[in-house]
C-alpha cells in the first residue's frame, strides 16, 4: 500500500528530489519501493514501446519524474500506476505533437528553400539573355566592377578600375548604376512575356 500521507511529504529530507519522493510515497520499505518503481518503469517503457516512441526507457524516466514532481505538489493520487499511465499518455501526445511541429517546420524550410532557389534559378535564366546584349566593354566593366575584394582593397580595386577607363569614381557608379538598371528593366520585360 502506497503511504501518501501528508506527512511524508512535509519532510524535506524524503521530498527534496522527485525521484525521492515517488520512492517513499511507492512504500515505506526501501526494497518494496525499489521493485514497485523497476516494475512501474518496465511498464511504462512496454506502453511508450508499443505507441512506436523512439526513447522508451526515457521517456518512461521522464513519467516517473513528473510523477514525482506531482507528488511534491501535494498533488492526491490514488493509485499511482494510473496516475502514471495518464502522465505517459500525455507524454505521448506532447512528443507527438513535437514531432509533427518540428517535421512541419521542416517541411515549410525544405518547400522555402526550393523557392528561393527555383526563383534564383529563373532570375539567373532570365538574366543571362539581357547581359549578353550588353556591349561587351560594358559586360567587362560589370563583371570587374561586382567582383570585388574584401576589405580596403575594395576601394583601391574601384579607383583602378575608374583610372583604367580614364574615369572618377563618381562617374564610375553612375555608369555601373545605369548598367543595373538596364539589366533590371530588360530582366523584368522578359518575367512579364512569361
Amino acid at each position: 500500500m502506497p503511504n501518501n500521507s501528508s506527512e511524508n511529504r512535509e519532510d524535506p529530507e524524503v521530498n527534496a528530489h522527485p525521484f525521492t519522493a515517488l520512492l517513499a510515497f511507492l512504500s515505506e520499505d526501501p526494497n518494496d519501493a525499489n521493485n514497485h518503481y523497476l516494475r512501474l518503469q518496465q511498464k511504462l517503457a512496454g506502453y511508450f514501446r508499443l505507441k512506436g516512441m523512439s526513447d522508451p526507457i526515457t521517456d518512461a524516466e521522464d513519467t516517473l519524474d513528473r510523477a514525482g514532481k506531482k507528488i511534491l505538489e501535494g498533488v492526491p493520487i490514488p493509485d499511482i500506476d494510473r496516475f502514471c499511465m495518464g502522465i505517459a499518455r500525455n507524454v505521448v501526445l506532447e512528443r507527438s505533437r513535437n514531432r509533427r511541429r518540428e517535421e512541419s517546420v521542416f517541411r515549410h524550410f525544405f518547400e522555402h528553400s526550393q523557392n528561393d532557389n527555383t526563383l534564383v534559378d529563373r532570375i539567373t535564366n532570365l538574366m543571362k539573355p539581357c547581359f549578353e546584349k550588353l556591349d561587351s566593354d560594358d559586360r567587362d566593366l560589370l563583371n570587374s566592377y561586382c567582383k570585388i575584394p574584401p576589405g580596403k582593397s575594395r576601394a583601391e580595386h574601384r579607383l583602378r578600375l575608374a583610372e583604367s577607363l580614364k574615369s572618377t569614381i563618381a562617374a564610375l557608379r553612375i555608369r555601373v548604376t545605369r548598367l543595373r538598371r538596364e539589366l533590371e528593366d530588360c530582366v523584368k520585360a522578359l518575367s512579364k512575356n512569361l
